[in-house]
């Protein structure tokens, strides 16, 4: 049972530091605009590359700190993610700020840069912190992020139209910050 609860937890992780790559699918979508492969692919080739650097950063600190102090940084670090991915999110909505509203445009080479970047922060925090908190399962963890990444924007792009979606979209930063932070919580007690 414990290849189950691995499996688990490496999916999860996954998943939730890529939600809001379901938000990008989703707004492309409603345009009508189809992402193309290589637009997603090298979004997620810079998530590959940011994941590592979590990744490593976090090695380089493991081994410094005690057993117990890395899952109380893993434990921030995650519940710090999701605070701050469910702050970020509705924080204008608490102020009353209004965000400014984003053009969508047919994808571009530029644009796919730029969206690697902007999305693959929560990687690199997601990186840090499942190699801190998993150690043995570094490799399937990264990848796990990265293909995750890959299918959230086509799952998003594909189906960004239906009424379900545009729910999920607006919801979706609030899906993935209770997920981190319960990842992190879970490392409390492990």
């Amino acid at each position: 049972m414990e290849w189950l609860s691995s499996f688990f937890i490496i999916n999860l992780i996954g998943l939730s530091a890529n939600l809001d790559n379901t938000g990008v699918g989703i707004a492309y979508g409603l345009k009508h605009f189809r992402i193309p492969s290589w637009f997603n692919a090298i979004i997620n080739v810079i998530g590959f590359f940011n994941t590592l650097i979590g990744v490593f950063l976090a090695s380089i600190i493991s081994q410094v700190i005690s057993p117990t102090a890395t899952g109380l940084v893993s434990f921030c670090v995650f519940f710090s993610i999701g605070f701050l991915t469910i702050y970020n999110r509705y924080s204008g909505l608490l102020y009353g700020k209004n965000k400014p509203m984003v053009k969508i445009h047919q994808p571009t080479l530029r644009q796919a840069i730029i969206l690697g970047f902007a999305l693959s922060v929560t990687n690199i925090a997601a990186g840090f912190g499942a190699a801190v908190a998993y150690e043995l399962l570094i490799w399937p963890l990264i990848i796990s992020i990265t293909c995750w990444g890959y299918i959230c924007i086509w799952i998003g792009n594909v189906i960004g139209n239906t009424v379900f979606l545009k729910v999920f979209g607006q919801y979706s930063s609030l899906v993935a910050g209770l997920i981190f932070m319960a990842i992190g919580l879970n490392q409390l007690f492990q």
